[in-house]
């Protein structure tokens, strides 16, 4: 089946006309959708009217779904949708806020890293709150061959806790038995992205807490530079949000931030799933 798509960049990004996902959906449309995905690493569907259910069953198609650590921000009921907002009710928080901002991956501290994410917007604000993304792989092809040469077997240690303490030091600590369950992980940093077979660069800022073999200032300066290479403006697409967005990215091949909104006068309510399913499987080397 043919899809009616338009692109978002020179790059990377589509975004796919004329379906309704809150309707069933053929295993020929699915097919086609996901095939939009690997070649595209983002696609955008805009006007959607999706209930949590219909949200959930959608992003299930890729597989299995995450269940985040923090379960105090997911929805009632639905412990797969990780609610992000400022919005509060009886002064507690009915989601996670300012998570996010920062250049990063999803989830790249967990034991099985997410294949991809699908964030769905409810509530926006008039200005500000917009999603940046990038291409990892367009920002591997552009490193200088010398950069290529020393990263090529270079790993790092992602950790949940370095960004949690550096990133959220306004909330309660992370607990022994949270810290358990995001241990700290190791990952190449130039990985082969199993669908395309093209190489990436798999960086997450501040998520990474050092590179093997080298110190902890050889690491961030290193990762400053990766960063700063990956997010040049040419290799950006930038979202401003409508209600009923939903936007599906590749967690293999796309790094993303959330941009600072006023939040003292306008909400922002997003709710995300993140397929954990197999992000890696059948990985070659290009």
């Amino acid at each position: 089946m043919a899809l009616n798509i338009r692109k978002l960049t020179g790059h990377f990004g589509a975004e796919v006309l004329d379906i309704d996902l809150s309707e069933p959906m053929s295993d020929a449309t699915f097919a086609a959708v996901s095939a939009a995905f690997d070649e595209h690493s983002l696609i955008l569907f805009r006007g959607q009217h999706l209930s949590p259910e219909q949200h959930i069953a959608f992003s299930s198609r890729w597989g299995e779904l995450e269940q985040h650590v923090l379960q105090e921000y997911t929805l009632q009921g639905h412990p797969e949708l990780f609610v992000l907002t400022n919005k509060k009710q009886n002064g507690k928080p009915l989601g996670a806020h300012k998570t996010g901002w920062h250049w990063h991956i999803d989830n790249t501290y967990m034991p099985r890293p997410s294949l991809g994410s699908q964030l769905y917007a409810r509530e926006v604000p008039p200005s500000g709150g917009d999603t940046w993304f990038t291409s990892l792989t367009a920002a591997y092809d552009n490193l200088p061959k010398e950069l290529k040469i020393q990263i090529s077997d270079l790993k790092a240690v992602h950790s949940y806790a370095h960004v949690y303490a550096l990133k959220y030091p306004d909330r309660e600590p992370l607990s022994k038995e949270r810290k358990a369950q995001v241990p700290d992980l190791v990952h190449p940093v130039v990985r082969t992205h199993p669908a395309t077979g093209r190489k990436v660069l798999y960086i997450s800022e501040y998520i990474i807490k050092q590179f093997i073999g080298m110190s902890e200032e050889e690491s961030r300066e290193l990762l400053d530079e990766l960063n700063v290479r990956a997010t040049t403006d040419d290799l950006i697409y930038r979202h401003q949000w409508r209600v009923g967005d939903l936007i599906c990215w590749d967690n293999r091949a796309t790094m993303h931030f959330a941009q600072p909104y006023d939040d003292v006068n306008h909400t922002r309510l997003m709710h995300t799933t993140r397929v954990i399913t197999d992000a890696f499987k059948g990985e070659r080397a290009a």
